[in-house]
């Protein structure tokens, strides 16, 4: 009497192209790439205060009506002061040490933060701004002074804000960063082979030392060595020795 086998219920294919484990986090920006995003929005702040911030006009000695138009510099000299110090901060970025982060880290923000804020205030303020630039063009000091801020005020609160969100990126990515190995060296000494190095073999006999001594030590007799190697290198350092020192008879 045959028993029928029940059969196996059919198996889901399973697919190679599974992801064996979590996905992969995304990776941190490199020192290199954050140093010269750094450098980058550094030199578009510095650059931006050499272009004109505030149209102002202002009667001069004789009361002629003069315009002056006052750039970034004279308006707000606290930006390119920033800047200077963002681009140091930036470069000693690159320094491979566990502490610098904390250091050039805060001094970006700062520097970012600060450049925005003159550069805000001289757009709320453009006749403050200008007072300085506008009674050095004119000679009149408290004179009437009508000023208008134009856009690069605000345009330069791009550069700014890079400035500090790299400052933000050195503190919390400065951590993934690999640190810099100071490797010693040593000096090694190995001793000459008569047999392979005539010369270092003269040399060490020059200074007095035997080369021959740690030669025998290494060719003691082993699996590989016959136990007349040693004494047939001490009679080649022997020979080398008379050789380069003949004796003549008296």
């Amino acid at each position: 009497m045959s028993t029928s086998r029940p059969e196996d219920p059919p198996q889901e294919p399973t697919s190679d192209l599974a992801p064996a484990g979590p996905a992969r986090s995304r990776r941190t920006p490199s020192r290199r790439m954050t140093v010269l995003a750094g450098l980058l929005a550094s030199a578009l702040l510095a650059g931006a205060t050499r272009m004109t911030w505030v149209q102002a006009s202002a009667p001069d000695l004789a009361g002629t009506t003069q315009d002056v138009a006052v750039k970034g510099t004279d308006a707000a000299p606290a930006v390119l002061a920033v800047a200077i110090v963002a681009v140091a901060a930036a470069l000693a970025t690159t320094l491979s040490s566990t502490w610098v982060r904390f250091v050039t880290g805060p001094v970006l923000l700062a520097a970012g933060l600060a450049g925005g804020y003159s550069a805000v205030m001289v757009s709320a303020d453009p006749i403050s701004a200008s007072g300085s630039a506008v009674a050095g063009a004119t000679g009149v000091l408290g004179s009437q002074v009508q000023a208008q801020a134009t856009a690069w005020p605000l345009l330069t609160l791009l550069p700014a804000l890079a400035v500090a969100a790299t400052g933000l990126i050195v503190l919390v990515a400065g951590r993934t960063w690999p640190v810099g190995t100071r490797y010693r060296s040593a000096a090694v000494t190995v001793t000459a082979d008569p047999a392979e190095d005539p010369a270092a073999a003269w040399d060490a006999l020059t200074r007095g030392e035997d080369p021959s001594a740690d030669v025998d030590a290494r060719a003691e007799p082993g699996p590989d060595r016959e136990p007349g190697d040693g004494a047939q290198r001490r009679a080649s350092g022997q020979q080398l020795g008379d050789r380069d020192h003949p004796v003549s008879d008296t």
